[in-house]
């Protein structure tokens, strides 16, 4: 025999188990010399010779071995890659002959094969025998498996395998839909408009995940969503609604599929996917479906809807939902909600990843979830803007090559991504295979030559480096969507050489990867380009200042992106010489620069179009002048008066609404530069943010009247609108929430007067849109109503009496109903837009008797924060399991915030000057009034600052919110010394600030917060 006829291209392989030589004589008594000779060679081809042979012997337990080469290499190979396959030859022997000579032994079996065969037996069974429909759906799938398992290990394509396996799966459905409704038809007649149709008529079972997109493996569970057409009652004389009528049938379906019997199952169903999870029905009509996936529907039922597709039973019920779902799955315009989903999505898959380790081929660092997630994310968020729809791909590799083609994805990326996704499909179908077990993990390292020679490798060694390669390659791709992460390379003279354009370029690309850049050729080219102006890279330049700003670049979030910017920052100067000059020189600039270059793109380029910008941000002597609201207004008027009036009011309010975008964009970049060069304070940063926001607040209410009055559906009154949170004590940051209330001066609620509250819900409405509607420009602001009374159960507006009501019940009867955390965001309350008047009101006839209208039980209100407190640490800031949180943390904002609420509120109703939103005014004036000792007063400003600062540094640098200090040492550093610390180890000295500051903030709140204890003088 040459080569080897199971695994061609892979060595035999020794039998490694002590007891082989006695199976081997045990077989040669059984089946003679010659024939156990033959057959231990073949079991020394296959994946792993001893359960090869065990499998030969088990076989031989109940049929002769084969003498036909074809049925013993069969045989041999199934046993030698699968327990599972041996349980089944062994029950049935006849299975073998069955399975490999079967037509589809060597080609792909249609879908229509299996379910014609299957429901042409299934019509022979008597309408009661549920039994045997069970029996009849396990043995055809065991034998399906069977076939399937020979076809993949005789290397199948990997899309053949897995289509078959979830044409298996949607054949077994569809008989099991058609049997079980013939039945529910003879005892409740048939659903209403349904009798003149087949059977299964109205009721789809929906494919989710890999069945729906054809891509199940030996081990998967089948996602399933039942769906029914319409509502209604069946028309039989024990009559049930169509709802009744179809939850049963998706009942019997699930357990004709799912159910172990001796026979085992067919497949394991999870129904997890549908609305509202465990908690909602078995099966919902197509309207409730689209009810709740338009009103509820998350980013992750987004991303796995798109694999969604009609499987089994009335296939058009299936598609009429998914016609209906199409806006919501395949957005037009992605806004920042989604894109942040799609963060946090991708985030805990991540951590899962590192939990999980390199041995789960699924969800490990590198793995099967991190490529199809990579694949899907791009989906949902091209898929709604691209007017060729063909992206929309359920498939990972037909998707891949559509993002390819679409120019989503670039062709190396799309070829090792496809290479990796294959790899390690075909090796999670091995590990599989042994037992039938739903497993994605590695066996053992003494245990993987099996697994290496089922893969086609001879050598555990070469199938590990494969693995290892193809995971790399998808984790870089996975690492790098929305956002790549940071790295710190030490200064390294090889950095001169790599800066040199006289190095051969080879070279200099190969030191460009090996570095750190993921495209060597880019960067070459960037620093190519940095050659021809005069800059330090120039042939003329300074080595060693060209060295020190490739060093920056390379501790930058995206060294690629900040190279390519600075190359663009060298090619819009005029004179860049002078400008490099200073980098060199105020090394803190230059850090601050290429790290904002490293972190946005598209920061990076607004900065790059407003040349201004750089000269205040590079010249630190150029005083940077603050603005207030005034002067934001009278900008932003001025802007607008420069759009043309002759337009629609649609296409005015478009310009409009885009102009105030870009007016935007630009001053929170001036900010967030001043910011940067450390020309603006703290307050300074967060008072022109504030105020940036109430301006265009109070801009885009106008244009909303506008729009209304236009359109006849302006209410007979203004709105108000009330700031909590951030926005009300001034202390906003970058990319904060703006948390609003909506008020209207009616005297009821809708009940009373349902028009005027109508128009005035419709006037916030669209108020909230042209702040959070993307444009091209992006967003205005994220808007969180929930502080409104009742949340987001409550309606979006309330009259001045509803709001009233709601903390201080009836009228005549006046007490407080606030909760003790609705005061205490009431304290924050401010006006910023609107009719004053009505601020006015509501501040003396409600703010006022529930914040300062009484003196409070001080014990009860210490307790409550103090539990509120307790909880967000506990429950939200998890400093034990994520590492210090300077917000919900021990010791952090949060600590001072309820310290200064519960001193406004112990002591509001009697000193009137503590009453403020803002913190820090809050403190001065607590510390004014007596009621904070100095020393506590230094601690907790300090805190405040030191917090504030410190998040506002990571939001700014890292252009995303992060909620924890990082945990490594290099990133920890980098963090310090964009706050200020040089010097050794300054990662260690931020530490130990940061546990100083922390330590004595709790120990200020503990001392303020108290039970009894009487206020300082």
């Amino acid at each position: 025999m040459s080569g080897n006829p199971l695994l061609p291209g892979v060595e035999p392989a020794p039998f490694a188990q002590e007891d082989a030589p006695q199976r081997l004589a045990r077989l040669a008594r059984r089946v003679g010399p010659r024939k156990a000779e033959e057959a231990a060679v073949l079991c020394r081809c296959a994946p792993d010779p001893d359960l090869a042979l065990a499998g030969v012997e088990r076989y031989l337990d109940g049929a002769e071995l084969p003498t036909e080469p074809d049925l013993l290499q069969a045989l041999v190979l199934l046993c030698g890659s699968s327990r599972l396959a041996q349980k089944a030859l062994g029950r049935e022997p006849a299975m073998l002959r069955r399975t490999a000579r079967s037509p589809w032994a060597r080609r792909m079996r249609p879908e229509r094969d299996s379910l014609r065969v299957l429901s042409r037996a299934a019509r022979r069974l008597s309408p009661d025998d549920v039994a045997g429909l069970h029996r009849l759906l396990r043995r055809f799938a065991s034998r399906e498996m069977l076939r399937i398992a020979l076809r993949d290990l005789r290397r199948a394509r990997v899309s053949e395998v897995t289509r078959e396996l979830s044409s298996l799966a949607t054949a077994c459905l569809d008989v099991a839909i058609r049997f079980h409704e013939r039945r529910l038809r003879a005892k409740h007649g048939a659903p209403e408009g349904m009798a003149e149709r087949e059977s299964g008529a109205g009721f789809c079972a929906l494919a989710m995940g890999k069945l729906g997109a054809r891509e199940l493996n030996f081990s998967s569970d089948i996602d399933l969503i039942y769906v029914y057409g319409r509502d209604g009652t069946t028309t039989g004389e024990q009559p049930l609604t169509h709802f009744a009528y179809y939850a049963k049938l998706a009942e019997l379906v699930t357990e004709s599929i799912s159910k172990l019997t001796e026979d085992g199952t067919v497949f394991r169903v999870d129904l997890n996917l549908r609305p509202d999870g465990r908690s909602g029905p078995i099966v919902n009509s197509v309207h409730a479906a689209e009810l709740y996936y338009q009103s509820f529907g998350r980013s992750w039922e987004r991303n796995a809807l798109v694999k969604a597709r009609p499987s089994a039973g009335d296939l058009a019920v299936g598609e009429e939902l998914l016609g209906q779902l199409e806006p919501f799955i395949w957005r037009r315009s992605v806004d920042l909600d989604v894109i942040q989903e799609i963060q946090a999505m991708k985030a805990r898959i991540d951590a899962r990843a590192g939990a999980e380790g390199k041995d789960d081929l699924k969800l490990g660092k590198g793995g099967i979830r991190e490529a199809e997630f990579f694949v899907t994310a791009l989906q949902v968020l091209h898929g709604g803007k691209l007017k060729d729809p063909g992206i929309r791909e359920r498939a990972v590799l037909p998707a891949l090559d559509r993002l390819l083609f679409a120019g989503i994805v670039a062709a190396r990326d799309r070829d090792a991504l496809a290479d990796a996704y294959l790899f390690l499909r075909r090796a999670e179908h091995r590990v599989q295979m042994v037992d039938g077990r739903q497993t994605h993990r590695l066996p053992p390292p003494a245990e993987r030559s099996g697994l290496a020679r089922a893969m086609g490798y001879s050598e555990i060694g070469r199938f590990e480096a494969a693995l290892a390669e193809h995971r790399e390659r998808v984790a870089r791709l996975f690492g790098g969507l929305l956002g790549t992460s940071s790295g710190a390379p030490v200064l390294d003279p090889e950095l001169a050489l790599l800066a040199d354009q006289q190095v051969e370029t080879d070279r200099r690309r190969e030191i460009a990867s090996r570095r750190g850049f993921a495209d060597p050729d880019r960067a070459v080219a960037a620093l190519d380009a940095l050659a021809r102006r005069p800059t330090p890279f120039s042939r003329l330049g300074d080595p060693a200042a060209a060295v020190a700003l490739l060093a920056e670049v390379l501790a930058s979030p995206d060294p690629d992106q900040a190279l390519s910017h600075l190359a663009d920052f060298a090619a819009v100067l005029k004179s860049p010489e002078s400008h490099f000059r200073l980098l060199h020189e105020a090394r803190r600039v230059s850090r601050l620069l290429i790290s904002l270059f490293g972190t946005s793109d598209f920061l990076s380029k607004r900065f790059l179009r407003h040349p201004e910008l750089i000269d205040q941000l590079l010249r630190e002597d150029q005083a940077v002048l603050g603005k207030g609201r005034e002067d934001f207004a009278a900008e932003i008027s001025a802007r607008l008066a420069l759009v043309p009036e002759g337009l629609g009011i649609d296409d005015l309010l478009e310009r409009k609404l885009a102009e105030i975008r870009r007016y935007k964009n630009e001053e929170v970049l001036r900010v967030a530069m001043a910011d940067i060069a450390g020309s603006l304070s703290l307050e300074g940063v967060s008072s022109q943010l504030s105020d940036l926001a109430e301006s265009i607040l109070a801009t885009c209410l106008a244009l909303a009247e506008d729009e209304a009055r236009a359109k006849g559906k302006l209410p007979p009154c203004r709105l108000c609108v009330v700031a909590m949170g951030k926005l009300g004590g001034r202390e906003l940051g970058y990319h904060s929430d703006l948390d609003l209330i909506f008020l209207y001066p009616g005297e009821e609620d809708a009940g009373a007067q349902p028009q005027v509250h109508a128009l005035c819900a419709r006037l916030a409405q669209r108020l909230l849109s042209f702040l959070q509607m993307p444009l091209r420009e992006g967003l205005l602001y994220k808007i969180d109503t929930r502080l409104r009374p009742s949340g987001n159960q409550g309606a979006l507006v309330s009259s001045v009496q509803g709001f009233a009501r709601y903390h201080l019940g009836a009228e005549g009867t006046p007490q407080v109903r606030s909760q003790t955390w609705e005061r205490q965001a009431l304290l924050r309350a401010r006006y910023v837009a609107g009719d004053e008047a009505i601020w006015d009101r509501v501040r003396r006839e409600v703010l006022e008797p529930v914040l300062y209208g009484f003196e409070p039980d001080r014990a009860f209100l210490a307790s409550e924060i103090r539990r509120m407190r307790e909880r967000m640490e506990t429950e939200i800031g998890r400093e034990a399991d994520k590492g210090k949180n300077p917000k919900v943390g021990r010791g952090g904002i949060v600590d001072v915030e309820f310290a200064v609420q519960f001193l406004q509120l112990v002591h509001g109703h009697r000193v009137a000057r503590i009453r403020t939103p803002s913190t820090p005014d809050a403190l001065r004036a607590l510390r004014d009034a007596g009621l904070l000792r100095d020393s506590t007063f230094r601690t907790l400003v300090a805190g405040y600052e030191f917090h504030r600062r410190l998040a506002m540094r990571m939001r700014i640098v890292h252009d995303y919110s992060i909620d924890y200090l990082p945990q490594g040492a290099r990133a920890l550093a980098q963090l310090a010394r964009r706050l200020g610390y040089y010097g050794e180890d300054p990662g260690a000295r931020l530490a130990t600030d940061y546990a100083r500051l922390t330590g004595a903030v709790r120990a200020a709140f503990d001392e303020v917060v108290t039970p009894g204890t009487p206020p300082p003088r």
